[in-house]
């Protein structure tokens, strides 16, 4: 059996497709930079604070803040808002800090500036068409506020296609603490039925695939490798859609 044949055939069989939203459907990393730069100028703007200042506490800060896979039922305005208080704080900025316009006004440019930046992945929404096309359900499962999950969605026109989203946010447990094993029970999807795709060797592959689901690594760096059930590997939305085209 060929490599294209046995994936067709896998893919054909799979009643349930499920995705990672960030960094796997759309480019996440990039319209955030962007949107965390525009922030960064504003202040720069109104103090002497250089933006590579800015931009190496803003680093350290998110990775703080993000260190519980937002699973604390927060939304996306609070996390945001606590994040740029302490970016302020953290260079003695503390008069604009403790002004809440001038926090509303960097929240409004941060948002203002992701949604102008997002991005699908190429080849993303034509696969996830072909998918509907055949009937197929997907389920896209993520760490994130819900309420910035559901917007991303809706802002990149994924809405239609998307019949359920499961995120950290709302099961209050992140993907390596058993949010795919909680999205198997609620919404009584076999494992067996599901193929998921996400970005990350850890926090996706291996963390669905303790639920015995079969996963496969988007990694657009790295040759396709569609021969080895356990060491699955794609680089490319088009080229599955091609796949999936052969059944």
């Amino acid at each position: 059996m060929s490599e294209s044949t046995s994936i067709a055939s896998t893919l054909a069989q799979k009643k349930w497709f499920g995705f990672d939203l960030d960094d796997t459907l759309h480019e996440f990393r990039k319209a955030s930079a962007q949107a965390s730069q525009s922030v960064f100028e504003v202040i720069h703007s109104h103090t002497d604070v250089n933006i590579e200042s800015l931009k190496s506490s803003y680093s350290e800060i998110l990775q703080s803040a993000t260190a519980d896979a937002f699973t604390d039922g927060r939304t996306s305005t609070d996390y945001r808002r606590d994040r740029f208080t302490r970016l302020l704080q953290a260079h003695g900025i503390n008069e604009l800090g403790q002004e809440d316009h001038y926090i509303a006004h960097l929240l409004g440019v941060y948002k203002s500036s992701l949604g102008s930046s997002l991005t699908l992945k190429a080849g993303a929404l034509s696969f996830l068409q072909a998918l509907k096309q055949r009937g197929k359900k997907i389920v896209v499962v993520t760490e994130g506020p819900t309420d910035a999950q559901e917007w991303t969605i809706r802002e990149l026109g994924l809405e239609p296609y998307v019949d359920v989203l499961v995120t950290t946010n709302e099961a209050g447990c992140s993907k390596v603490d058993g949010l795919f094993g909680v999205m198997l029970d609620k919404f009584e999807i076999h494992s067996e039925d599901l193929i998921y795709f996400g970005d990350n060797a850890i926090r996706d592959i291996q963390a669905s695939r303790k639920e015995g689901i079969l996963a496969v690594l988007y990694d657009e760096t790295q040759e396709s490798q569609l021969v080895d059930f356990h060491d699955l590997r794609i680089n490319s939305w088009d080229a599955l859609k091609g796949i999936l085209n052969q059944e």
